[in-house]
Formats: C-alpha cells, structure tokens, sequence
C-alpha cells in the first residue's frame, strides 16, 4: 500500500501543480474580473449570432419557393454549420495570439521578468501558467459557440462526425496559435514586435498559404499543360502528395477537403489517392494530418520557449 502511495504521488503533484499554477490563476483572475473580456466574448457572440440571422434571413426568404423540401433544409444546415465553425477558426486565429503575444514580452516592458525568475517559480510553470490562461479563454470562446453550432441539426444534414471533427480542428488550432504568440513572446523583448510577428504568421497560415497552392497550382498547370506536354509519373505523385501536405497544414483547407471526403466517400479517417499508374494509395484524413502536424509543432514551440526563459539574461 505504501509502494502505491509513493509511486502516484509525484503523478499527482504534478497534476495539483498545474491546476494551481499561480500565474494561471493570477492571469485567469487579472482576466476575468475586468470588462474587456466579457466585451470580447459579447462581440465574439454577437459577430456569431448575425452571421446565423443573415442565414435564416436567405432560408425564410427562399422558404416561398423551395417549400417543404427536406434537401434544402439539409443545405440551410450545412451552411449554418459552416459558417459558425469558419467563422469561430478566424476569431480563434486572431484572438488566440493576442492573448499569448505578450505573455513574456510584457513582463519585461514591466520590468517584472527578473522577479518572476528569481522566485521559487520554475520556467516550465512559467511558460505553462500563460499558456494554460489563454487557452482557458479561448475555450470558453468555443464552448459559448456550441449552442449556435447545434441550430445547424434543427435542419439536418449535419452528421455527429463533422462535429467531433470541427471541434477538434478548432481545440488544435487554439493550441497552436497560442504557441505561436508564446513563442515569439520569449523570443523578442517588445509586446509589439511579438504581436506583429505573431499576426503576420496566422495571417500568412490562414491566407497566404492558399494563395500560395493556388498560384502553384496555376504555374503548373500552365508550364505542363501549356505546351501540350504533361508531367511525368514521379512528378505527378510528388505534386499529389505535395499538395495533400499543403492542405493538411492549412486549417481553412484541412477543413473543406475534411467535409468534402465525409460528404462524397464517407472518409472520416482515411480516403486512397489516385496515382498516374492507375491504383490507388490510401492515405489518413486531412484533420488527422492536421492534429498531428500542429500538435507537434506546439509541443516543439513551448520546448523552446521554456529554454528561452531558462536562458540566463545578459
């Protein structure tokens, strides 16, 4: 009994240590007790709440002509579906730096970094606590959001699995966003250089990204097929697999391909690829590529800025 006791209580010490991490709870009481984050979460509702009303507004305007169809109420709930979920994943990607951009950045400016680092407080809780805090908020953004996803089912056509599938895509997405903003935080010493560089790298992911393949789509296709000359079979599979890891990385387009495998074959884990030769290679779903990608990218993320606030200041 005893042997039990001594082996789960560093488990446990490490759960109770971070559940009551002192700068997540200062950083979720600083938060929380003023106005502006039940400003945000009001915009965040309100902003929401209109893009269903312009839906509803369309589906009762149309209710004239299409009657009682039950394909077009199945339509009206995908697209309300799509347009909480697309719409949640854009906030996310700008509030989510915001909140993490100078979670060590302004500890700095404060000139209160050289106090934190000579308590008892170790860099892992330092950097987990700010983590922890943001993520806690953006949580809370979703979950307010699930009761104008789940209007989507009042008209059908949304299935339990693009559910699980967008929640998924929004909880990872969160987490690297927040990553990424904590990440330039330790890397600069000014909250407004980590915030630009935090925002032009979700601005670039989100936007660039699919500027990106499109214009290489484009090239391509206009430097083989603009002569009358096709690719060879290697490059056709390079191309193929090339532009299923840009997809897999990108959360917009992880997000539509995910919904166009589900609807059209049925995927949700796994779908083939066709090859030049004529076969066919399977392959996992975006989402899955996606979740992978990016929570290796956060766990590689925070490593860093836990040693960059280990680092001895000169």
């Amino acid at each position: 009994m005893s042997e039990t006791t001594l082996e789960t209580a560093p488990n446990r010490s490490r759960w109770v240590n971070l559940i009551q991490n002192p700068v997540m709870i200062k950083e979720l009481r600083s938060r929380m007790r003023g106005n502006r984050a039940f400003l945000v979460l009001s915009a965040y509702i309100a902003l929401l709440s209109v893009g269903i009303g312009m839906i509803f507004l369309v589906i009762a305007a149309s209710n004239n002509s299409v009657g009682t169809d039950p394909e077009i109420y199945q339509i009206f709930g995908k697209a309300i579906f799509g347009a909480v979920v697309g719409m949640e994943l854009i906030t996310i990607s700008f509030i989510a730096p915001a909140l993490t951009a100078g979670a060590i950045a302004s500890e700095r400016e404060r000139q209160t970094y050289d106090l934190l680092r000579t308590t008892l407080l170790s860099a892992r809780s330092l950097v987990f606590g700010k983590l922890f805090s943001a993520l806690s908020y953006i949580l809370l953004l979703l979950f307010a959001a699930f009761p104008l996803q789940s209007l989507a089912f009042l008209f059908g056509g949304v299935a339990i699995e693009e559910m699980i599938i967008a929640s998924v895509l929004l909880v990872i997405s969160a987490i690297a966003f927040c990553s990424f903003g904590l990440f330039f935080s330790s890397l600069t010493k000014r909250t407004l250089v980590s915030t630009v560089l935090a925002y032009a790298f979700a601005i670039l992911l989100i936007f660039g990204l699919p500027l990106f393949i499109l214009t290489a789509v484009g090239m391509f296709n206009s430097f083989f097929f603009g002569f009358n000359t096709g690719p060879s079979a290697m490059m056709e599979v390079i191309l193929i697999f090339g532009g299923w890891i840009l997809v897999s990385i990108n959360p917009i387009a992880t997000a539509v391909v995910s919904e166009v495998l589900l609807i059209q074959e049925q995927a949700v884990f796994y779908t083939s690829l066709p090859l030049p030769s004529g076969s066919t290679f399977p392959i996992i779903s975006p989402w899955i590529s996606f979740t992978i990608f990016y929570l290796l990218l956060s766990i590689l993320l925070i490593w860093f800025s836990i040693r960059r606030v280990r680092r001895v200041e000169k």
